[in-house]
């Protein structure tokens, strides 16, 4: 190999470590650096718990080893990572550590792979870039994270190599190099397409540089070529402006997303689609004029037809979407028709024979075939999981890009534009991002003084640029990283991890610039001493500048009038830190004699970026050997907490304390199934309920519940259970949204400001910005954004683990009144279903009887009222519309919750979320509407239930106050009881009420899991009895119970989350419970009404948009679990 201009002189490097051995200091030291990227990539490698996409692509992996298959899904990108880990579960077997070392494997090639770059990147920037790879927070991380990012960066480098290396030789093992890659790439993640845009974009400028400076066949064609290219990169960039600000406006206006099918307006479309016209008719003119033969020959030319070539037909589906408007085939396979399937094979084909076509046009088919093979034999392989899915191959082929398009649109994350300009680079890879921009600054200043001075340049060099492989190679890297920004700034969705495709090429960059100034500094051996003298001086030197400039400038300052001890301990610091910077000063200007001006310039750059390199070890160090589970990092996104290993920890010790290994069974809902379902894979008795659970699970000594669903399991596991919570899932604190300069300004003219981000910064410490924000919610133990779990562990079970705390107890719990009373009865009558036409519902909450039989329905979520005739299920009358909260109208409801019917006839309802009480007339004119009451006035907060007495009086639950306020028909305020408490008389969500024959109120106090009976004494409401219900556990939106009497005194409640309601004697003693259909059970009931002309109950079942009703149960209570045939009304 020969070496580039900045390797020809001999230095140190070049000594065998032994005469005589071939073994160089330069094959030590990039050893040691391999050896310790081995270190850290493979230490604590199992420690940190899998994150939610880790656990999907681990979990999918493990049922592949165990021979239940692998199906290619393009949500979990491609099918390499899980072969590669499902072999790993082969020879080492299946936990979180070995589910890693695909990754951290991969990650250490990546180091590896840079031996061969010596000829680009010089020894020296080699074994800088190296370095830098091994320390870089990003390369770290995600080199000990199953996802794919590992993978792709080793992909990335190979890549770049082998261009560099074919178009310097034109030798075909770098097409298999290349082509390798390439297809590992395109099983491995979508970013490949990406990566394959750049290069070809890259490849088309050395084309067009190429053919512009050399003759023509037909030369005016060259003012054409320049034309379409200028037109094609207008219209380019007004697609990304106008993209752009379609987006700012979407966001400014509250909306989603402003794209109707994928990741692209009509408007954008169209005019990307017109630069892509523009820039075929380019190419066809440069081949005009130029000469097809002349462009044959040409390296670059070989590249662009391969790559391009061979993944034509995975381009097919911008042109499906053209043709079907959107990407929605590609995310909803139940969406696929045949004439789908037709369309997508015919653009393959199409798309094929156009790559075919451009080789035999522009390359040679010879050379060209043995890549194509080996491109289709790899993907067939991986997509088809070696043969055992063919369906694979489409979906690969096509459902790869058309998924990802059409997320490009969903947005994930929603992320700001400047995320990772101003969020993860600089907070993580301004070293590389620092070396990036000076590299290119020197570079633009090298060749703006070639242009001024052409003829001392062309006497000073001592070759022509284009003589030396690593000018090209700068150019290479440079371009790409800087495209690397742009395109994952423009993209849709934004995500930490995408962080690396960015910091690799970077790094790359920054080893090539550093490497040419330490090349600089080759003096013989004796002045060596004196160099590193004169480095340690420049380290001091930046060390003690910029601690003094952070004390000086960016914390706040004491009070030193005060002559306090603080004030005098930052004097003190501030003078120790100006003498370390005079004395090092001083140092730099006494053996800077020795050498030239522009040495100490390069020393004093080469010492602030081993100050910058120890500043980011510390960063790297940090993430991923100390917050790796917590949420004060912002490397990651969705991220699963420490609390998800301690749950995981707690539970394996109760199985491997009293149930002998994994047979403990072990119950979770779809919530925590990320991770759970990986820690989870090896009990064999683990059930998965989803987002239902049923009485079923009492029998489990564990259950793991998500927020979402603590509503619902807290009336299955009653008083059974000792709960505790847990975080599981965090995400970053983004405070850096909706950035503006006024927002930037302000922080940094305030000292207290600054010196809370800047330990954010540096150590990820939140303590002083929560403060000065006034912030509970970033403490570690609080922190939010988060999502908990909890952990419910039967207290049998519990009392048998000594290291918990508890002691065994004889004491029993609470038992269920109604487990041994339950009946499944058939429904008398079955009205509605769900949706918005007449007669249908959505999310109805409660019912009403009229004098006539008829009734009212509080549809709530359709925000009506709807008047219905039972016997023929005929729509009466309906009323109500959503409130429109620019322009509300007295008439309009915002989710009715409560509903009763008067004596006279007069409806009343409960408007919950416009905080007041409407009076209908029985057609649904608007008569009255209360909102205020007593004296000073009050105001209702989201009243949720009404009920009226036979003298007219209207008594309401005034829920959010926790009162019940009673008024007249014509809305005169009489009395209220109530307020927060536990005492009777007291309340807490008050919502159900219902009316007896001897005029006795029942309140639902819901919350106090009680119904408290109400009478009037002295023109006063008075609390006759109360009795406590086993039910109501839940604090969920939908757990909101109703009541109702029948004309025998007895009680109906329901208990909503539980799916059942509940009868009682008048006295509070338990009867029975109700569950509805034993083929079809009662999903969420709210709402209760008692019919005496059918003598039935009505019970609106909310879950499924249906109202019921119920023939009582006569006689004797029958026995647990019994089917009764209903009465006859």
């Amino acid at each position: 190999m020969k070496d580039s201009p900045n390797t020809t002189s001999r230095s140190w490097l070049d000594r065998p470590v032994v005469p005589g051995w071939p073994v160089r200091w330069e094959h030590v030291l990039f050893g040691g650096i391999v050896l310790v990227a081995v270190l850290t990539r493979f230490v604590d490698l199992g420690v940190r718990v899998m994150s939610h996409d880790e656990s999907l692509h681990v979990y999918y992996s493990w049922r592949f080893y165990k021979g239940q298959g692998y199906q290619h899904t393009p949500m979990m990108h491609g099918p390499l990572q899980f072969h590669l880990i499902a072999l790993t579960y082969f020879l080492f077997g299946d936990n979180d550590f070995t589910s890693r070392i695909p990754h951290a494997v991969a990650s250490v090639l990546t180091v590896l792979a840079l031996w061969p770059w010596r000829r680009y990147l010089g020894r020296w920037g080699t074994l800088i870039a190296a370095g830098l790879m091994v320390i870089s927070p990003y390369m770290l991380y995600y080199g000990r994270y199953a996802r794919n990012e590992a993978f792709v960066a080793l992909f990335g480098v190979i890549m770049l190599w082998a261009i560099l290396r074919y178009l310097e030789t034109g030798a075909d093992r770098y097409l298999y190099w290349l082509t390798g890659v390439t297809i590992l790439h395109y099983t491995a993640k979508e970013t490949s397409f990406i990566y394959t845009a750049q290069a070809l974009v890259f490849l088309g400028l050395l084309v067009l540089l190429h053919t512009m400076n050399t003759p023509w066949q037909r030369p005016t064609l060259k003012y054409v070529l320049s034309f379409a290219l200028f037109t094609a990169g207008v219209l380019a960039a007004l697609g990304v402006l106008i993209q752009s600000r379609m987006s700012m406006l979407a966001a400014q206006g509250g909306q989603t997303t402003f794209l109707s099918s994928g990741a692209l307006s009509s408007i954008t479309k169209l005019f990307f689609w017109a630069a892509l016209i523009a820039l075929g008719l380019g190419v066809l003119v440069l081949v005009l004029g130029y000469g097809r033969r002349k462009l044959r020959v040409l390296r670059e030319v070989h590249l662009i037809v391969l790559q391009l070539s061979l993944i034509m037909p995975m381009l097919a589906p911008f042109a499906v979407s053209i043709a079907k408007k959107g990407h929605d085939v590609y995310v909803d396979a139940s969406a696929l028709t045949m004439g789908d399937v037709i369309l997508n094979a015919g653009f393959v084909s199409l798309f094929f024979a156009l790559g075919v076509g451009l080789v035999f046009w522009l390359w040679d088919w010879r050379r060209w075939w043995p890549q194509a093979l080996l491109f289709w034999a790899v993907f067939t392989f991986f997509y088809t999981s070696a043969f055992t899915n063919i369906a694979g191959f489409a979906s690969g082929i096509v459902g790869s890009l058309g998924y990802w398009l059409a997320q490009q649109g969903v947005k994930r994350g929603n992320q700001p534009w400047y995320y990772y300009l101003v969020i993860h680079i600089p907070i993580y890879e301004y070293l590389p991002a620092l070396g990036f921009l000076l590299a290119g600054l020197t570079q633009f200043a090298r060749r703006l003084k070639q242009w001024l001075f052409p003829s001392y340049e062309a006497s000073a060099r001592p070759a022509a640029p284009e003589r030396d492989p690593s000018q090209l190679a700068f150019a290479l890297l440079w371009y790409w990283s800087l495209t690397s920004v742009l395109a994952y700034t423009l993209a849709g969705e934004k995500m930490p991890w995408l962080t690396v495709h960015i910091a690799w090429p970077m790094i790359l960059t920054t080893g090539w610039w550093l490497g040419r100034l330490v090349a600089q500094l080759d003096w013989p051996w004796r002045a060596w001493s004196s160099l590193v003298a004169l480095f340690a001086a420049a380290v001091f030197f930046v060390l003690g500048l910029s601690r003094l400039m952070s004390k000086v400038l960016v914390q706040p300052w004491p009070n030193l009038s005060a002559r306090t001890l603080d004030a005098l301990l930052w004097l003190g610091d501030v003078f120790l830190l100006a003498l370390i910077v005079l004395i090092s000063a001083w140092a730099l200007v006494r053996l800077g004699t020795q050498f030239s001006l522009k040495s100490l310039a390069v020393t004093l750059t080469l010492a602030f970026f081993a100050v910058l390199a120890g500043l980011t070890w510390h960063t790297a160090y940090q993430a991923a050997y100390i917050h790796y589970d917590q949420a004060n990092e912002f490397l990651v996104y969705a991220h699963s907490a420490h609390g998800v290993r301690v749950a995981v920890d707690q539970i394996e010790a109760i199985a491997f304390r009293l149930y002998d290994g994994r047979d403990m069974p072990v119950a979770y809902d779809d919530a925590v199934s990320w991770p759970m379902s990986w820690y989870f894979r090896n009990y064999t008795n683990q059930r998965y309920y989803g987002s239902e659970p049923t009485r079923a699970l009492r029998d489990v000594p564990v259950i793991l519940v998500g927020a979402r669903n603590y509503g619902k399991i807290e009336p299955v596991v009653g008083n059974l259970y000792y709960q505790i919570e847990y975080i599981r899932m965090v995400w970053p604190m983004e405070d850096y949204r909706n950035l503006t300069w006024e927002r930037i300004k302000n922080a940094l003219l305030d000292p207290q400001m600054r010196k809370a981000l800047f330990q954010i910064w540096l150590n990820r410490d939140f303590s002083l910005y929560a403060q000065l924000k006034n912030r509970d919610d970033l403490r570690l133990s609080n922190w939010n954004p988060s999502d908990r779990m909890r952990m419910y562990l039967r207290k049998d079970v519990a009392a048998k683990m000594w290291e918990f705390g508890l002691r065994p107890s004889t004491d029993l719990q609470p038992e269920d009144p109604f487990e041994k009373r339950a009946v499944f009865t058939e429904p008398v009558y079955v009205l509605g279903q769900r949706g918005a036409g007449l007669g249908q519902f959505q999310g109805p909450r409660d019912v009403a009887v009229a004098a006539d039989g008829s009734l009212y329905i509080a549809d709530t979520f359709n925000h009506r009222i709807q008047h219905l005739d039972p016997d023929t299920g005929e729509v009466l009358h309906v009323w109500g519309s959503p409130t429109d909260p620019n322009a509300p109208r007295p008439e309009q409801l915002n989710e009715p919750w409560g509903i009763a019917v008067g004596p006279d006839g007069r409806v009343y309802v409960a408007d919950t979320w416009n905080y007041s009480v409407k009076v209908f007339s029985p057609t649904g004119e608007l008569l009255q509407v209360w909102t205020t009451f007593d004296d000073p006035p009050q105001t209702f907060w989201g009243p949720r239930d009404v009920a009226v007495d036979d003298q007219g009086r209207v008594y309401i639950t005034d829920t959010g106050n926790k009162r019940v306020v009673v008024f007249r028909e014509d809305g005169t305020f009489i009395d209220s009881i109530g307020g927060a408490g536990a005492l009777p008389g007291q309340f807490d969500e008050p919502v159900g009420l219902a009316l007896d024959a001897d005029g006795l109120l029942y309140v639902a106090d819901t919350w106090n899991q009680r119904i408290q009976v109400l009478q009037w004494t002295d023109d006063m409401l008075t609390v006759l009895r109360t009795w406590d219900v086993y039910g109501w556990f839940g604090q969920g939106m939908e757990n909101k119970p109703y009541l109702a009497v029948d004309d025998q005194g007895r009680v109906y409640a329901s208990d909503p989350e539980a799916h059942r309601l509940l009868v009682y004697d008048a006295q509070g003693q338990p009867l029975y419970a109700w569950y509805g259909p034993e083929d079809q059970p009662l999903g969420v009931i709210n709402g209760v009404a008692w019919d005496p002309g059918r003598k039935v109950v009505w019970v609106v079942d909310a879950s499924r948009g249906q109202v019921l009703a119920f023939a009582p149960v006569e006689g004797p209570v029958p026995n647990a679990g019994a089917s009764t045939e209903p009465a006859q009304p």
